[in-house]
């Protein structure tokens, strides 16, 4: 159940304008003023809301579901039971997405534009139209916040930073060194533009080498909470548009992401590598610096990667290896521990036998 305290959902949604929002036809039979009241999940929903199906292990849910209608793919459509209306469409799960967000908003989001008294904001920054800053802020000298951008509590804005329209950044982040595209979507806790890891070891001790370079965030990137993306060396650090990390990722000095990237929790990437368009990673994969990964990369979860990768390739294991070849060494190592056991036992028994003879 979607509570309440946090969530807000508009009363009802008419089946028309559903249709609209999804871009199909209004189903047979069906009045385009019939009021649907939520979204809910299979095993729950009523006779008035509307429920999605994109995963077969939830099959048996869709054939008993009470919702009035189901999002649904073609080819799965034949399940459901006459009793529910189909709403077909090719992607059942951006469906559902976009009728999140037609329904349920964050329960106290500001929506127009304030300046809070308690923000500290330099005289030489510039703020665009509609902006909401929070409590505590500080933006310094020369630093840009494009129009109808959400500035959250204790946000720090360091000096020169370019923020692009229409960003929502969450409280408690930090930003320092960057030039940041429209629709950005920062996590709270996320620390973008600190100094990267960069020292020099010699006879008199460690030195650390300055980084004098940038961040540069393409459009509609989402960074997740606490992740920590170093500013470049010389070179920037780049992160391509429409690209997503997931909470705690660290992102290198000089690292460049392509486009369309999706980059899951706990993943590190040192410093210098490159990676392609359309790639997509697990969770805790590491990732060797100075490296070139291909466009439309797959790396599965804890894969540690040495060496470069082509495009199109799907990876797993550490180090990581094609992922047919991994397959083939889990199997192999499996059996070998299964063989040892085996000559183990047998061992055993012969020992207990002969005690008894």
């Amino acid at each position: 159940m979607v509570d309440e305290r946090f969530f807000e959902k508009k009363s009802y949604i008419l089946l028309g304008k559903i249709c609209d929002l999804l871009a199909i036809s209004l189903p047979t039979n069906c009045s385009a003023t019939k009021r649907i009241t939520g979204i809910a999940r299979l095993d729950n929903a009523t006779a008035s809301d509307i429920t999605f199906f994109h995963n077969a292990k939830y099959a048996e849910d869709l054939a008993k579901t009470q919702a009035f209608a189901c999002i649904i793919s073609k080819e799965n459509a034949h399940l459901l039971s006459n009793a529910t209306v189909a709403l077909v469409v090719d992607e059942p799960y951006l469906a559902h997405a976009i009728l999140l967000k037609a329904f349920y908003s964050i329960k106290g989001v500001p929506q127009v534009g304030y300046i809070s008294p308690k923000a500290n904001i330099s005289p030489k920054a510039k703020i665009g139209k509609d902006c909401y800053i929070s409590d505590n802020v500080t933006i310094l000298d020369g630093a840009i916040i494009g129009e109808g951008t959400f500035v959250g509590n204790n946000v720090t804005i360091l000096g020169g930073v370019e923020i692009g329209e229409n960003s929502y950044i969450e409280p408690n982040v930090t930003i320092g060194f960057a030039i940041i595209g429209n629709n950005a979507y920062i996590k709270t806790g996320a620390r973008i533009g600190q100094q990267g890891f960069g020292f020099h070891v010699g006879k008199t001790g460690i030195t650390d080498v300055m980084q004098i370079g940038r961040v540069v965030i393409g459009d509609d990137v989402q960074i997740g909470a606490n992740c920590t993306i170093d500013r470049g060396s010389m070179n920037d650090t780049i992160i391509g548009s429409h690209s997503r990390l997931d909470n705690l990722v660290h992102v290198a000095h000089n690292v460049e992401i392509g486009e369309y990237c999706v980059i899951a929790a706990q993943t590190g990437i040192a410093g210098s590598t490159k990676i392609g368009n359309q790639c997509f990673f697990g969770g805790q994969v590491g990732i060797a610096g100075h490296l070139t990964i291909g466009d439309k990369v797959t790396i599965a979860a804890q894969s540690g990667v040495m060496r470069n990768i082509e495009s199109c390739s799907k990876v797993a294991g550490s180090p990581a290896t094609n992922v047919l070849n991994w397959h083939k060494q889990t199997i192999a190592l499996q059996r070998l521990i299964q063989n040892k056991a085996v000559t183990e036992t047998e061992s055993l028994i012969k020992r207990i036998k002969s005690l008894f003879r």
